[in-house]
């Protein structure tokens, strides 16, 4: 269920920024620098600065899965290999947009 919902979070995250339909950009009103635009229920926002690319901010259970895991290492792998992957995506700016995970 949590991998749907990211993968959704993420897919709604793509086409807001123009991802997935830049000929439209035009047509649809942009954000304005400092703003923030929520997607509740889902835990996704996006924050935008001036001069920077939209950071889509999305919550993740990464605490509380240590906490019903008592720290099983294969989880803790797979969470250091994730935070891992999206830092040196955002590092290679190969996305409109800049992923920051946040774990609750």
């Amino acid at each position: 269920m949590n991998t749907k919902r990211f993968l959704m979070s993420c897919a709604v995250a793509a086409g807001v920024s123009g991802f997935f339909g830049p000929a439209f950009a035009g047509d649809t009103p942009q954000p304005h620098p400092g703003s923030k635009i929520s997607f509740a229920p889902l835990p996704l926002e996006i924050y935008t600065q001036d001069g920077q690319r939209p950071a889509v901010v999305f919550s993740t259970p990464c605490i509380q899965i240590e906490k019903m895991t008592n720290g099983f290492p294969p989880i803790l792998a797979f969470e250091n290999f994730m935070l891992a992957m999206i830092g040196k995506l955002n590092d290679s700016e190969l996305l409109p947009i800049s992923l920051e995970p946040v774990c609750i």
